[in-house]
């Protein structure tokens, strides 16, 4: 029985033996108006809701922007009702803590902003890596649904929910706030738990499902149960779906482009399989007919540079090295070098592990990192590490700016959570995924197989 056959199978337990008035009351009840009262003071505050955005959607760009220049000046309509004044200044004071919210995140990181050109319709800030070059987004068959919703924790964060089908704007009873309501979100957030997904991403994603649950009306004949499965199924898509792109895309690309060599630089802490991954993207790479060179940086870790030749002489690359104990960003900087005289087309930067909070071992990460100007950073991390990997991702986080994550060991009894929580808490996504021990056991990640294995 899997993981969440456990949960589903408790939960619908718990909606059999809990009352339905505990659950929901009847749409015209007191009850019912009071928890209608509070969806709506949150949907108030909201302006990026579904409705807003489709008619946004009809606006030509240079319209938009003229209008919201004029609405940032002039003052507000006297005509307005009090409402629409309201939506207005919740509007303005949205859009410039956003602002000042993502200054403040340029300026901590030391990022410079890609600005627009003139002109230009196309967002330049969307899917960009840490050094302005493009992500190619994975393409994948649209999912829509009219019911998504953004809801926003206490914490700031945005997070989708989509109660799908099991929800109307009309009829029905109102699902309401109170102990069984409690007891369905306490079986999940073990459920979650148990799943080695991080106790602060639980907390948000079951406090905004919560948030969205109490005053939405539950359709006739609707099962709560299962309505509050496939939404948090959908959450947690939407989570690793975020920023989500395409490896060999992107690096296919940047070479097509003549953005070469480029330079993908591998980091973590120790044991998580830096060495192995890099061997496997290098194998990748080689078989969609590129060129690759590997960079022996980790000369700290005894018989790490012999491991990362042996791989080389297997996969037929060439592997630059030097004695152990030598200077990283020097060799980091010689395969680079080579790689320009000899026309190849990438250079993987294997770098030693190092603990997040030993600073000096994290500054000289940080050289290697300015000497050989990677196009992306890849954070590898152990899938069976839990918790632990998601606080080593956002410490790495803070120190190296990373474009996405590498999950090792999937192949074990791993059991998800950790992926979900690194994008949850870092805001990049898994990009591949090592699911065994042969070089072609490297994957572009996929969130529906990751998502399918915790429900299966």
């Amino acid at each position: 029985m899997g993981l969440f056959d456990r949960f589903k199978k408790r939960l619908q337990e718990v909606v059999d033996d809990t009352d339905i008035d505990a659950l929901s009351a009847p749409s015209d009840s007191e009850e019912a108006k009071a928890a209608k009262s509070t969806k709506e003071e949150v949907v108030e505050e909201e302006w990026d809701d579904i409705e807003e955005i489709q008619e946004v959607a009809s606006v030509e760009e240079e319209e938009w922007e003229e209008w919201d220049d004029e609405l940032n000046e002039a003052p507000l309509p006297v005509g307005l009702s009090k409402k629409e004044r309201k939506r207005i200044e919740s509007t303005k004071k949205s859009e410039e803590k956003q602002s000042k919210k993502t200054a403040k995140e340029v300026k901590k990181r030391g990022l410079k902003e890609v600005s627009r050109v003139k002109g230009s319709k196309i967002d330049l800030h969307m899917m960009r890596s840490t050094t302005g070059r493009q992500l190619v987004a994975v393409k994948a068959a649209p999912k829509g649904s009219s019911g998504v919703k953004s809801v926003e924790t206490d914490e700031g964060r945005d997070i989708k929910i989509d109660l799908g089908g099991g929800v109307v704007e009309s009829g029905g009873r109102t699902i309401k706030s109170g102990g069984a309501l409690d007891e369905l979100l306490e079986e999940l957030e073990w459920a979650l738990l148990e799943a080695d997904m991080s106790t602060d991403a639980v907390a948000e994603v079951l406090a905004a499902l919560r948030k969205e649950l109490v005053g939405s009306q539950l359709r006739k004949g609707a099962n709560l149960a299962k309505v509050v499965e496939a939404s948090l199924k959908r959450t947690l898509h939407t989570l690793l779906k975020a920023d989500y792109w395409d490896f060999n895309a992107t690096v296919d690309g940047m070479i097509e482009a003549g953005d070469t060599p480029v330079v993908i630089m591998l980091v973590g802490v120790n044991g998580t399989g830096k060495t192995t991954t890099t061997a496997k993207i290098a194998y990748r790479l080689k078989n969609e007919g590129r060129t690759v060179v590997a960079a022996a940086a980790d000369t700290f870790r005894a018989g790490a540079i012999e491991q990362l030749e042996i791989h080389c002489e297997r996969i037929g690359i060439k592997c630059i090295s030097s004695q152990r104990g030598g200077d990283a960003a020097a060799i980091a900087r010689d395969a680079v070098e080579s790689a320009k005289a000899k026309g190849v087309d990438v250079v993987l930067v294997d770098t030693a592990g190092r603990m997040q909070n030993k600073t000096n071992l994290m500054n000289e990460l940080n050289k290697v990192h300015r000497v050989c100007q990677p196009h992306l950073v890849l954070f590898v991390g152990d899938a069976l590490a839990g918790n632990d990997a998601v606080e080593q991702a956002v410490q790495f986080q803070k120190i190296l700016n990373f474009d996405g994550a590498v999950l090792t060991k999937m192949d074990t009894d791993a059991k998800g959570g950790a992926g979900l929580s690194i994008s949850f808490s870092t805001s990049r996504p898994i990009v591949l995924a090592g699911i065994g021990q042969e070089y072609d056991d490297l994957i572009q990640f996929d969130p529906d197989w990751l998502l399918d294995q915790l429900w299966s």
